[in-house]
């Protein structure tokens, strides 16, 4: 990331924003259903403190944007479809070929 940023590369946001945005808007996920990513709080993230910090402001930079919050539909939405997956009961194609070790078809 450029250093300053809020954004990837600078001020403007770019095509990599756009990509990454929707995976990182709902990294809540992992902290709802699996206890976290173990991404450190502030303060505490060692070494690489200043990329945490940066890491941050970046995600609030980009879920600020109206483009990103209404393309994202509210944490509630997603939960019921979360749940399925997170107790193994999910029954789209993907679920099933998970299960049972083999690829997407």
């Amino acid at each position: 990331m450029e250093p300053t940023g809020p954004f990837f590369l600078g001020h403007e946001p770019s095509l990599v924003d756009f990509v990454v945005a929707p995976w990182a808007v709902r990294l809540w996920v992992f902290d709802h259903f699996k206890g976290g990513l173990g991404m450190p709080e502030p303060g505490k993230g060692g070494n690489d403190e200043k990329g945490w910090e940066r890491f941050k402001a970046w995600l609030q930079a980009i879920s600020a944007r109206e483009s990103v919050r209404k393309t994202t539909s509210e944490t509630d939405k997603y939960l019921p479809i979360y749940q399925r997956y997170a107790d193994d009961k999910a029954q789209s194609e993907l679920a099933k070929a998970t299960r049972k070790g083999q690829g997407v078809p």
